[in-house]
């Protein structure tokens, strides 16, 4: 993982433990998640990593959402060696909750953007995008759980669409739309 990655989510979750000392209103999410397809053009299928968000309540029912997640795509072309890679999203933006009871449904809609390592052949390393960095769209929602008083179990679907670019033409077999389902779960704290 990146450096600014590793900054980045210590940051977020250093943020997330101090305003916790000065309110009621913050969660943090850390969990598994998943993509389909892989949207850094490394592999034509999907990629598993993880999704960590900390949402900044204003009320009960918004708040403001910074996500970050990263993944982990890998795939074996036929008659090559096996390429891997690595992307991480970094997106914020409002979220609205809807508290009921137990249950607690909420939809988000968010801006940033993405960064993709450059793939990794084996033996030798090749650019297959024009930028490695690029603007990203994600709406979705989930539902939490509340398992304790402080505790959820979180289950999320976002869609995702990095505006990410091949350098030159990957093949008529190659998704090129960068439109992806990103499902994550996992665990819920508030404060």
């Amino acid at each position: 993982m990146p450096r600014s990655a590793l900054v980045v989510l210590a940051v977020l979750v250093l943020v997330g433990f101090v305003a916790a000392q000065s309110s009621d209103r913050t969660e943090v999410f850390g969990g598994y998640s998943y993509t389909r397809p892989d949207f850094s053009l490394v592999s034509p299928n999907d990629a598993n990593g993880w999704n960590a968000s900390i949402d900044f309540k204003a009320r009960r029912w918004i708040g403001f959402a910074v996500d970050v997640s990263g993944f982990y795509p890998s795939y074996a072309y036929p008659h090559q060696s096996a390429v891997s890679g690595q992307t991480y999203t970094f997106l914020f933006g409002p979220q609205f909750t809807l508290p009921l009871g137990r249950f607690a449904p909420f939809g988000r809609f968010l801006i940033g953007f993405s960064h993709a390592t450059t793939p990794n052949y084996g033996h030798y390393s090749a650019n297959i995008l024009q930028s490695n960095t690029a603007f990203t769209l994600g709406a979705g929602g989930g539902l939490d759980y509340r398992v304790a008083r402080h505790i959820a179990i979180r289950g999320q679907v976002d869609w995702l669409y990095a505006l990410f670019r091949p350098s030159e033409d990957p093949g008529p077999t190659f998704i090129t739309n960068r439109n992806v389902a990103r499902i994550s779960a996992g665990v819920v704290f508030r404060f």
